[in-house]
């Protein structure tokens, strides 16, 4: 068991290497950096938008067709985001999500998913407080659907670093440049950090089910989140990120995330991956059983054809993703393998239609791996 959980972690963190490696060999291909501090106001409604206020958002709709279910239509998303430029040195912007249709007393959801206000002091440092999207891996900070290439988010991007992850907390964030081309970027900040729900029917870790309260934190142990970016040029992107405090009421069982993620391009290809480690506190003797240590990952290519063919703008792009999550390291079984391929078709680059299909692979606790079981996807997304 101990060889398979070593060739595992060994495999993906030989991907994300790789990714590394040919991110510092090639030349720069994209215009963009990938995720850092100033991903918030790289959105098209504020770039085009000059001062004052800017109004926004996305849409985000699907059509999900699983092998052994019934087939939906589902408004996944609609999220209008505002921002409001105060003066030079004060910005405040804001994200309301608008989930499954949006009706709380149906299956729907509305929730502030960002509000914050940034003070610039200077590029390299600078004040943010608010609800902050966590700095934990690069998909929390580049989660829109409009610029994401498959329908379904990562599973470790779910799970093991629970995107959307919406905390209230203050920090600060700042960038600088290094050598001719590359840049640093970083932010930290202390949140109220996740809450016991990470333990789910006191049987199993988690994390997803212990995002804590934007309102009131429960316990006095502030959790830190922070994350060190390094992009050596345009279009690639090396980043590592923590997010570590106490969960329970009395302070004394930390939950501690690590991770690692990469992105690079060069030519009509696209790389980006991550890597994520969990270590719980836990109390054995109250929750026997419940695991203390998960690790996941995905890596992904996508492979861009067709460009100005098919209309002025448009697009075509190639997708496969590997993905999967062992939820106890210390034990065979309770994990997942995912494996999705798709392809979309961009008109502009603020809206994509999505065609994709997903296998996932369940194993049980102390199991066999068993059958795959499919989904069909056909999406859309788009800013506005």
């Amino acid at each position: 068991m101990l060889s398979s959980i070593f060739r595992t972690g060994f495999m993906a963190l030989a991907t994300i290497s790789l990714i590394a490696s040919l991110a510092l060999a090639v030349e720069p291909s994209s215009t963009t950096r990938g995720a850092s501090s100033q991903s918030i106001y790289e959105k098209p409604y504020i770039t085009g938008s000059g001062n004052g206020v800017a109004v926004g958002g996305y849409i985000d709709m699907e059509f999900e067709w699983p092998e052994n279910g019934t087939s939906t239509f589902d408004q996944h998303r609609f999220i209008p985001f505002i921002t409001g430029h105060i003066s030079d040195r004060v910005t405040v912007s804001a994200e309301i999500e608008f989930e499954h249709g949006g009706n709380p007393e149906k299956d729907g959801e509305v929730k502030l998913e960002y509000a914050a206000l940034d003070f610039a002091m200077s590029r390299g440092f600078n004040f943010r407080g608010g609800v902050i999207l966590s700095p934990l891996g690069s998909f929390n900070l580049l989660h829109d659907s409009p610029l994401n290439d498959l329908t379904a988010r990562p599973v470790v991007s779910r799970q093991l670093m629970p995107s959307t992850l919406s905390e209230s907390g203050m920090g600060v964030f700042g960038t600088y440049d290094v050598g001719e081309e590359g840049e640093l970027d970083y932010q930290v900040y202390l949140v109220n950090g996740f809450n016991e729900g990470v333990i789910k029917d006191d049987t199993s870790l988690r994390v997803r089910g212990g995002r804590g309260s934007q309102k009131a934190d429960n316990n006095d142990n502030k959790a830190f989140t922070g994350r060190m970016g390094y992009s050596p040029r345009l279009g690639t992107t090396l980043g590592a990120s923590v997010h570590t405090g106490a969960y329970d009421a009395d302070g004394d069982h930390n939950l501690t995330i690590a991770a690692m993620d990469a992105r690079t391009t060069f030519g009509p290809l696209e790389l980006q991956g991550e890597l994520a480690t969990v270590s719980a506190d836990v109390d054995l003797t109250a929750t026997p059983g419940v695991a203390e240590s998960q690790l996941g990952g995905y890596a992904q290519a996508n492979y861009h054809i067709l460009h100005d063919t098919l209309m002025q703008g448009s697009v075509v792009t190639l997708v496969a993703r590997g993905d999967w999550v062992d939820y106890d390291t210390d034990m065979d079984g309770d994990s997942h393998t995912g494996l999705t391929l798709g392809a979309n078709f961009r008109p502009t680059e603020e809206t994509v239609f999505k065609l994709d299909y997903n296998w996932a692979w369940t194993t049980p606790v102390g199991g066999e791996k068993g059958d795959a079981e499919g989904r069909f996807f056909f999406s859309f997304a788009s800013y506005f």
